[in-house]
C-alpha cells in the first residue's frame, strides 16, 4: 500500500502545473533484441494514461539483421502502430538494431521522418540526437568526427538554451570514466548539458558527473540477460518533468514507479567490481586437444562489499564437458576478506570447451543491494603452434598443402561464456622458426551482408566485420599488441602496454605483418605473416595470445578465451613447436 501511495505521489508532482511553460516527456528503452510478447505495448499504454507531452526512444526498435527489407519495413509498420495510441509528438534515436547498413539507414530516416541525427527545440528546451549504432563503443570523436564537429557546433550554437538534453544509444563515455578524460562529457560539462540519456547496457543506470546526470534507460520490452533488479534489470521507462530551472526524473517500472537513483553509477562500478574481483582462478591451464583430464585449480572468493557474505556459491556446467568437485561451496566472509578454494576440474576436451562452467553466488555488492553474482571459470588456454616444412603464399588464398597439414581451432566462444552463435570460423597458426603464419577463413552464407567499408591503414576497422588479435610477444604480461583486420585486409594496429592499471597505446606504431585477403563462394579470407624478430624483444618459445572475430550484421562475436580485452594476463598461450 505504502508503494502504491509513493507512486501517485510522485506521478501527481510529475503531472502539475502543465499551462506555465513546463514539459513533460518520456523516455523509452530497448525493445530489441528479441521482443518479449506484450511488454513493450502494455508500457506504451501505460505512457499514453501519462499524457506526455512529447515521446523519445533510445534505439534498438526493430531487428534489420540481413537483407530482407520487406520483413524490415514490416516491423517498422508494427512499431508504429504501437506507438499511434500516442497522441503526443515522437522522436527517435537510432540503435545498433536499428541500422546496420545504408539500406536499414534509409528505411530508419524513412520511416521515423528523422535524419539518423538532428536536434530540435521543445519549449525552452533544446534536445539534441547523435548516431552511434553503428561505432558502438568506440569514442564519436574518432569514429565519426563529421557527426562529433556538428555536434559541438550545434551546442555552441543553442548555448542559450534553458536546458539541453542529449540521446544517443550506447553509452561509450562509460569506458573513459574512472580516471580518463572523456571528450564527450567535457563537452556536456561546458555547455552545461542538463541530462545524457543513452540504452545500450541493457539495463538501468544513473550517473552523475560534475553535475550532468548520464541516465541508462534498459528493457521498454526486450529480452535481459535475466530480472535481476539488483543489476538494474527490469522493464520500464523514464518520465522526466521540466519545470522552470528544475527537472525531475521518475524511473516507472513495470507496474511501479521507482527513484532515479534505483541504480546508480556507483552501483554500476561496484558491480563492475564485483563481478571482476569477487571470484578468480589460478593455475587452471588447458591445452587444444588434452582428452579427459583433470586439473587442480585455486579459487579465491574475496568480499569487495561493506557488508558479509553468506550463502552459497553453487556450480553449473554441463556434465558431459566438465565436473567440478565441489560442486557447491559455503561461504562465511567478513567485508573486504578473501579466502581459497580448492577446485579440481575434469576436462572432456580441451579443444572444445564452451559452453564454459558458472557459478552463482547471491551477493550484497553495495549497502543494502544484492544480486546474483555470475561468475565464469576462467583458464588459461595453450595451443601448440605447429612448424610448417614449407611456408605459405601470402596471397589471401588458402589453397597453400601447410593449411592442410595443420589442426585449425574452429570452437570459439560467446563472451558469456557459452557457445557462439555465429557462422563457423577456422583460425590456422604455423611457424618456422623465424616467421608465425596465421590464416583465418570465415564462412558466410550471405556473402552480401559483409560489412567492409574502411580502406586506409589505422582506419577505424572495428567497425566493420573483422578480426582481432592480441600478441604479447615476451609473454610479460605487461607490453602488447593489438591487431583488428577487415575482410579487405585493412589493419588497425597498435602497441600497448599496462602502467599503474592502466592501458596506454601507441597508435602511431605500425606492425611488420604482411596480410592479404581472399573470398571463397561462402566465406572471406585472410592469410598473415609476421616476422618474429622484428616485434623485440620476443620469445622463440611462447606468446601470450587472444584472437577474435566480430560479424557486424548479426551482431555476434566468437572468443578463442575468456576475458576478452586490453588484460595480458588474461590471454591464453601460443607455443612453438
Amino acid at each position: 500500500m505504502r508503494a502504491l501511495i509513493l507512486s501517485l505521489i510522485i506521478l501527481a508532482e510529475f503531472s502539475s502545473g502543465a499551462d506555465d511553460g513546463s514539459l513533460r516527456f518520456v523516455v523509452l528503452g530497448a525493445r530489441t533484441g528479441e521482443p518479449v510478447d506484450g511488454v513493450f505495448s502494455d508500457i506504451v499504454d501505460q505512457v499514453s494514461l501519462l499524457s506526455p507531452d512529447m515521446v523519445i526512444n533510445v534505439g534498438n526498435l526493430v531487428e534489420t539483421a540481413g537483407d530482407d527489407s520487406a520483413s524490415i519495413i514490416s516491423q517498422w509498420d508494427d512499431v508504429l502502430s504501437t506507438l499511434a495510441v500516442l497522441t503526443c509528438d515522437l522522436y527517435f534515436v537510432p540503435g545498433s538494431h536499428d541500422i546496420t547498413n545504408e539500406m536499414t539507414r534509409e528505411i530508419y530516416e524513412r520511416k521515423t521522418g528523422h535524419k539518423r541525427y538532428y536536434s530540435f527545440d521543445f519549449g525552452n528546451c533544446h534536445f539534441i540526437v547523435l548516431d552511434n549504432s553503428r561505432t558502438a563503443w568506440n569514442p564519436l570523436h574518432e569514429a565519426d568526427p563529421e557527426q562529433y564537429a556538428w555536434f559541438i557546433n550545434d551546442l555552441e550554437e543553442h548555448n542559450d538554451a534553458r536546458h539541453i538534453f542529449v540521446f544517443m544509444n550506447v553509452p561509450y563515455y562509460l569506458n573513459t570514466t574512472g580516471g580518463q578524460p572523456s571528450p564527450f562529457m567535457e563537452q556536456c560539462l561546458k555547455y552545461e548539458v542538463r541530462a545524457v540519456f543513452n540504452g545500450g547496457l541493457g539495463n538501468y543506470m544513473y550517473l552523475n558527473e560534475d553535475g550532468v546526470d548520464y541516465i541508462t534507460v534498459g528493457s521498454s520490452g526486450a529480452a535481459m540477460q535475466d530480472n535481476d533488479s539488483g543489476k538494474g534489470n527490469f522493464y520500464h521507462f523514464l518520465y522526466v518533468s521540466v519545470k522552470g530551472d528544475e527537472c525531475n526524473v521518475g524511473v516507472i517500472r513495470h507496474g511501479g514507479v521507482l527513484y532515479r537513483n534505483v541504480f546508480t553509477g556507483g552501483d554500476y562500478y561496484s558491480l563492475q567490481r564485483a563481478q571482476q574481483e569477487v571470484v578468480s582462478f589460478t593455475g587452471l591451464v588447458v591445452r587444444e586437444g588434452e582428452k579427459n583430464v583433470s586439473r587442480p585449480c585455486n579459487m579465491t572468493v574475496s568480499n569487495t562489499s561493506s557488508d558479509s557474505v553468506t550463502g552459497s556459491l553453487v556450480w553449473e556446467f554441463d556434465p558431459t564437458k566438465y565436473m567440478i568437485s565441489p560442486a557447491a561451496i559455503e561461504l562465511t566472509l567478513g567485508p573486504e576478506e578473501s579466502r581459497v578454494y580448492d577446485l579440481d576440474v575434469r576436462i572432456s576436451d580441451g579443444s572444445r570447451l564452451y559452453p564454459l562452467p558458472n557459478s552463482t553466488l547471491e551477493y550484497p555488492y553495495t549497502f543494502g543491494k544484492v544480486c546474483t553474482l555470475n561468475s565464469v571459470l576462467s583458464m588459461k588456454r595453450v595451443k601448440t603452434v605447429a612448424r610448417v616444412k614449407s611456408p605459405p603464399g601470402i596471397d589471401g588464398i588458402l589453397d597453400d598443402p601447410v593449411w592442410e597439414e595443420i589442426v585449425p581451432i574452429i570452437h570459439f566462444g560467446d563472451d558469456g561464456g557459452g557457445p557462439s552463435s555465429m557462422e563457423t570460423t577456422q583460425l590456422y597458426l604455423g611457424h618456422d622458426g623465424d616467421y608465425v603464419y596465421a590464416a583465418v577463413r570465415c564462412s558466410e552464407i550471405d556473402t552480401g551482408s559483409i560489412r567492409v567499408s574502411v580502406q586506409d591503414h589505422d582506419g577505424p576497422t572495428y567497425t566493420d566485420d573483422n578480426i582481432w588479435f592480441f600478441f604479447d610477444v615476451n609473454n610479460d604480461m605487461e607490453t602488447y599488441y593489438q591487431l583488428i583486420i577487415n575482410p579487405a585486409g585493412i589493419a588497425f594496429d597498435r602497441a600497448c602496454n599496462i602502467a599503474d592499471g592502466r592501458v596506454n597505446t601507441v597508435l602511431e606504431w605500425d606492425g611488420p605483418w604482411e596480410i592479404k585477403s581472399g573470398r571463397e563462394p561462402n566465406a572471406w579470407t585472410l592469410e598473415m605473416r609476421i616476422p618474429k624478430k622484428e616485434l623485440t624483444p620476443y620469445s622463440d618459445e611462447q606468446w601470450g595470445f587472444n584472437f577474435r572475430r566480430l560479424q557486424t550484421g548479426t551482431a555476434s562475436a566468437a572468443y578463442w578465451t575468456l576475458p576478452f580485452g586490453h588484460a595480458p594476463a588474461n590471454f591464453g598461450v601460443i607455443e612453438f613447436e
